[in-house]
Order: structure tokens, then sequence, then C-alpha cells
């Protein structure tokens, strides 16, 4: 009986998402903030139903007058939600490219100058594409980046961070922000994973490739600082909690 109310609560979610997406989805237009508050919007909608309570630390933490990469650990799909229901700042996101797969979803992505990033790409001229589309966005506007790859679910210990995304920034003075999303009680319905009660957003103080090193830092050692400095934050919330 407790798994069935599971799956109804899981399908009643993913039918508000669609539904709301499809109502707002003549809204979007070619201004990133409207887009931006359309998608806020939705995802504070996505957070009652669920009935989370989002708890957030260290916002001030967010620089306010110069753009920056944030970078979290990756538990579930329902990250995305939650970071956009929380963050007062306009951001983007690497996305992986087969979500653009999907005309809806594809139009939001692009609404909100989301990057798609193709995870098997192996031909350096795809390669060059991706680092040059991130840099781009990061020269317009606030980028999210989840370097572990792909979603770490059940598990509390958070995967290495791949280099692919710090590739390029290593010589840009760019304001990376570490932060860790913590999340004590997941159900599973399926492949689909949603956290219960309580989610705890902790947004660490932020560093430029420049604080690592007196040298010129390559991607694989930005990688590995700001996993380092996820991990702190992570530990953190262990200790306060």
């Amino acid at each position: 009986m407790k798994r069935f109310r599971d799956i109804v609560r899981m399908v009643r979610l993913f039918y508000i998402l669609v539904f709301e997406m499809l109502k707002n989805y003549r809204r979007l237009n070619d201004d990133l903030d409207n887009n931006f508050s359309i998608c806020k919007k939705i995802c504070k909608k996505i957070v009652r139903s669920a009935k989370i309570t989002l708890n957030t630390y260290g916002c001030e933490n967010l620089p306010k007058h110069n753009k920056f990469l944030l970078v979290s650990n990756h538990r579930c799909f329902f990250d995305v939600v939650f970071l956009i229901a929380a963050i007062e700042e306009t951001v983007s996101f690497v996305a992986a490219k087969e979500l653009w797969r999907y005309p809806v979803l594809r139009k939001y992505l692009s609404s909100i100058a989301c990057v798609p990033l193709d995870r098997g790409a192996l031909e350096m001229e795809e390669l060059k594409h991706s680092i040059l589309t991130m840099r781009s966005a990061l020269e317009e506007g606030n980028l999210v980046l989840f370097p572990e790859g792909e979603c770490s679910y059940h598990s509390f210990q958070i995967r290495k961070f791949k280099k692919g995304g710090f590739l390029g920034i290593s010589s840009m003075k760019q304001c990376i922000v570490p932060v860790f999303l913590q999340m004590d009680k997941l159900k599973n319905i399926g492949r689909w994973m949603i956290p219960q009660g309580e989610v705890g957003i902790h947004v660490g103080p932020s560093f430029t490739p420049e604080d690592i090193g007196a040298r010129r830092n390559t991607a694989g050692e930005i990688a590995a600082y700001a996993q380092k400095r996820v991990l702190l934050l992570q530990e953190n919330s262990e200790t306060d909690g």
C-alpha cells in the first residue's frame, strides 16, 4: 500500500510539472530573466506539491556583481528544480545534449540559455565546440555545472568531479561557487528518485582558478579543488546537523 502511495505521488508530481510547462509554454520569449522567473514559479510549485522544505545556507556567498560558475554534487533529477526554486539570481545549466530531443523541454532549456553537453563526444571538434559554448555562456551569465556527470542517487559518496566542464576556464578569472545539496531521504519509484522531508542547499565562498595556485591550473586541478570545497561543505553540514 505504501509503495502504491509513492507511485501515485510521483505520477502526480510529473503531471503537475508537465501541466505547468505546457500552460506557461507560450509565455516564454527572448527575455532570459522573464523565462527564468517562469521556471522558478513552476519549480516552487513542484517543491510545495512534493511537501519538501528547502533550507538554504550561505546564499550571501553568491557573487552579486560578477558572473559565476556554480558547481554542485548531483543526487537526482530534482536537483535542478531545487536550485531554480532556491536561487534568486538568474542561472543557466550545463545539461546532457540528449535532453534537447524533447520539444517542450528543449524550449525551456533554450529559453534560459542552457548549454548542451555531449557526454559521449570523442571528436576534437565536438569537444572544442562544447568548451567554446560554455565560455561564451559564462561571459554572458551565470552557469550551473554538475561535475559528477550523473546522479549519485542513494549513494552519499560524491563521485570524482570530471574535468570536462572545467576545460577552457583556467585562463578566465571566473568566480566558482561550490554548493552541496543535502538530502537525507530519497524514495525510488523505478528509475526515478525523489527526496522526502527536508533538502539543504549549502553555498560556500567563491574562488577563482588563481586562488588554487600561482601558476595556470589545469582543468583536472580545478575540478579536484572544486570537489574539495564541496566535500568541505558536506562535512560542515554533517557537523552542524
